[in-house]
């Protein structure tokens, strides 16, 4: 379709919370232009946080609470637009903040309540950065996404809709692309079948643009933030850790899932689904080429380095389940039940040892469950894990003999290992001490040629 946009940019809090910042996203939208783009914003950084503070607290606070919220889109106004335009847009900040408020004074929060609470954030930011492309000569408009993102009514943690969604984007946002308008969406919002707010849960906003871009065919997806790329390892960690030209969509989604600070797997699913590449950016160096993130990257064999310092390493044994049928789907069964989800198994004849994370809050009642036909050990706070991942990483020749070898030098024990069914990931757990010399080792010796 010659009026579908070609890229879809989104801006996450850091890149919405300066002058500097905004200035750039003027600038990045500009430098798009002939690619009729989608801009999709989170809430300022810290805002979210601010007003899911406000459901617990005590009412004789709530003012203070609201006027700092108020205070931070009045500083980012004041350094952006002349009194005017100032006047103008913290109009509409008072009185998204008064709707909240008001909330925020009935107290008794439900999920569907805490979606509306923390649905301001997103609608304040997206009024200002539309304002701020306008006063720039780009012709803008705020697009709510309540009105485009149809989702079930699993409330903050819902997941969208494909038909109806694909069906409001095409006929919101197109008609806007037609006119020559950039449209800045709200990220994290949905809306439930009945009308109702909803919230797309952890990385909402990435998974709102991927979502866009899902479904309105778009030819890439930008996700700006404030690091280079994706990293070899956590660069707060690992110090030699370098950017990642290109990565897979199921590296990117392994690194996610076992520890590592990048796009969440459900974030880029959408984007999977229609073969759209991610490229993941810095708003604050323009000049950085970031990561690109698609059906496939160059090479095979070791590419990054994830890891959890802290894990719950489950192990469940008994002799029953020698030869027994149905003894591991019955232990599964009794995980699921108590909605605790396992990272890493590994089996022997006679015992069954799992990773868990490390905040499921029914672990209890199903080790009891798990005691009553084997014997069972939890350890907690002892055993961290790292993540070796790479497209083919599992069958490359001597990685598990080199690995293997450094740790044994470096006195480093392997409690367990698992190697995923994809030929994608090699995991070990190993003392939680260990972990960030572990991962140091690892990268130094393998990642940092």
């Amino acid at each position: 379709m010659a009026h579908v946009p070609n890229i879809i940019i989104k801006f996450g809090g850091t890149s919405v919370a300066t002058k500097e910042a905004v200035l750039a996203i003027v600038a990045i939208v500009k430098r798009h232009r002939t690619s009729r783009p989608v801009v999709v914003v989170s809430a300022i950084r810290g805002v979210t946080e601010a007003l899911l503070a406000l459901a617990k607290c005590p009412k004789a606070q709530i003012p203070s609470h609201i006027s700092a919220i108020r205070a931070t889109h009045e500083a980012l106004a004041t350094a952006l637009f002349p009194a005017e335009t100032v006047s103008d847009i913290l109009g509409y900040v008072d009185a998204q903040l008064a709707k909240t408020e008001a909330l925020a004074r009935k107290g008794r929060f439900s999920p569907e309540k805490m979606d509306v609470l923390v649905s301001s954030g997103e609608i304040m930011s997206s009024y200002m950065i539309s304002h701020a492309l306008r006063a720039h000569g780009i012709d803008s408009a705020q697009v709510i996404s309540t009105e485009i993102v149809a989702t079930d009514d699993n409330f903050i943690q819902a997941e969208f809709l494909p038909k109806e969604t694909e069906k409001n984007a095409r006929k919101i946002i197109v008609p806007l692309i037609r006119k020559g308008i950039v449209p800045v969406v709200t990220g994290f919002l949905g809306c439930a079948p009945d009308g109702r707010t909803t919230t797309l849960g952890r990385g909402g906003s990435d998974y709102s643009a991927s979502i866009l871009g899902r479904s309105l065919g778009a030819k890439e997806i930008q996700i700006w933030t404030d690091v280079d790329g994706i990293f070899t390892a956590d660069p707060r960690v690992v110090k030699n850790a370098r950017i990642i030209s290109d990565i897979s969509y199921r590296e990117a989604s392994e690194m996610a899932a076992f520890g590592a600070k990048v796009l969440h797997p459900r974030t880029i699913r959408p984007a999977v689904e229609r073969n759209i590449p991610v490229r993941v950016l810095n708003t604050f160096n323009l000049k950085a080429p970031g990561t690109l993130v698609s059906p496939r990257s160059t090479g095979t064999g070791l590419k990054a380095i994830a890891f959890k310092k802290d894990v719950v390493l489950v192990n469940v044994y008994s002799d029953s389940m020698l030869f027994s049928r149905g003894f591991l789907a019955r232990m599964f069964e009794i995980f699921a039940r108590h909605q605790i989800s396992i990272d890493l198994v590994s089996v022997s004849e006679v015992s069954v040892s799992v990773t868990l994370d490390n905040s499921n809050g029914h672990l209890e009642t199903a080790v009891k469950e798990l005691g009553t036909f084997s014997k069972v050990g939890v350890h907690k706070d002892s055993f961290g894990m790292i993540s070796l991942i790479g497209e083919g990483i599992a069958s490359a020749q001597d990685i598990m003999r080199d690995v293997s070898a450094r740790f044994s030098k470096h006195r480093i024990p392997l409690r367990m290992i698992s190697m995923g069914a994809s030929d994608i990931n090699i995991s070990l757990v190993i003392p939680a001490t260990d972990v960030v010399r572990a991962a140091n080792m690892v990268h130094d010796t393998f990642l940092n040629k």
